[in-house]
């Protein structure tokens, strides 16, 4: 019987001894996964919760130009009738594409920069109403010139291979004098005659799954390619739209990526000295635009999303001409 006393107290105690050492082992494995759950909770979690994310580095940040994209002309209205209004979408889905590069800001209009259905050349007075109505820098127009189908006999005439094509041109003004920068004509065929469909959506994914559609998607992605590099060079411009003693507020703010410490020059225009050439057709004046003149630089002290404030470094008392609304802001380089 004692015997017996003692073999069970002894297994009792060894028992507890191990339930309680698993037990603790247990509670450190819970607490652990769970710090370990909440600290990856708090890194993924949703913007409500999560840090904000870090400044932009200097070397990322560009500053955006703002862009209005015109309606295209159509050539040939026939040839589109299958289309979801090719002449708002075709320059809607260029629009979106240079506004996710990230180093533009664009807008869109409705109409076209022409007095007539044909996409003629329009006047620097025209361009300059269009960039300033819609708040831009640069203004682009363009006309659908074909987008039929194409018959290539082969074999002596035995055999025809048919395909459908898209030909696009567009141009490139500068919305602040009107001046004609450069202008593209691009050409992509399809691998099929096959008609797309009004009830396919211009710029869908069952649209771009058709033939045709993959061959305007080409076509847009080379416009954008185009309209990238041709406006790279060009500094970022802003029109001023209030003066108030030695400050002035502009019309690009952190929307474009302007940040306080940013310095810029100031220009106004010669209204009495435009720069004039002859017209080869009827040896008319044609104005090319305004010179600039500098009127010494700003440092910018406040922005805003849609608009920022800038001081004058120079003393403008004793020019001439006077920093006036209207006058323009111009961001040669940028101080990071």
């Amino acid at each position: 019987m004692s015997q017996y006393r003692v073999s069970f107290n002894w297994s009792g105690t060894t028992v507890f001894q191990v339930f309680l050492k698993c037990t603790i082992r247990f509670a450190r494995r819970i607490f652990l996964l769970t710090t370990v759950g909440a600290t990856l909770l708090t890194l993924s979690s949703c913007g409500l919760f999560s840090k904000p994310p870090a400044p932009m580095p200097a070397a990322e940040r560009v500053l955006k130009k703002k862009v209005v994209m015109t309606g295209f002309a159509v050539n040939v209205a026939a040839q589109v009738q299958d289309l979801d209004d090719i002449a708002q979408g075709f320059p809607r889905e260029m629009l979106s594409r240079l506004e996710r590069s990230g180093s533009y800001i664009v807008r869109q209009s409705p109409n076209l920069l022409s007095f007539d259905l044909k996409q003629s050349a329009p006047t620097a007075k025209i361009v300059q109403q269009v960039a300033a109505e819609n708040d831009a820098q640069f203004v682009i127009s363009g006309e659908i010139r074909n987008a039929g189908i194409r018959s290539d006999k082969k074999f002596l005439g035995l055999w025809e291979s048919r395909s459908r094509h898209i030909e696009v041109e567009f141009s490139i003004y500068d919305g602040l004098s009107g001046a004609f920068l450069s202008r593209h004509l691009l050409y992509r065929p399809a691998d099929d005659d096959g008609k797309v469909g009004r009830d396919k959506p211009f710029g869908s994914v069952a649209f771009y799954a058709t033939s045709f559609g993959k061959a305007v998607d080409s076509v847009i992605e080379e416009s954008v390619a185009w309209i990238r590099k041709d406006l790279a060079p060009f500094p970022l411009m802003a029109k001023i739209i209030k003066i108030k003693d030695k400050q002035i507020i502009f019309d690009a703010g952190l929307s474009s990526n302007i940040i306080v410490g940013d310095e810029a020059l100031v220009v106004s225009d010669y209204d009495q000295l435009p720069t004039l050439g002859l017209s080869a057709q009827q040896a008319r004046p044609l104005q090319y635009g305004i010179p600039q003149a500098s009127m010494g630089k700003m440092k910018v002290i406040q922005v805003q999303l849609p608009f920022a404030v800038a001081e004058l470094l120079d003393d403008q008392s004793n020019k001439t001409v006077q920093v006036k609304v209207g006058d323009f802001v111009r961001f040669d380089t940028v101080t990071y």
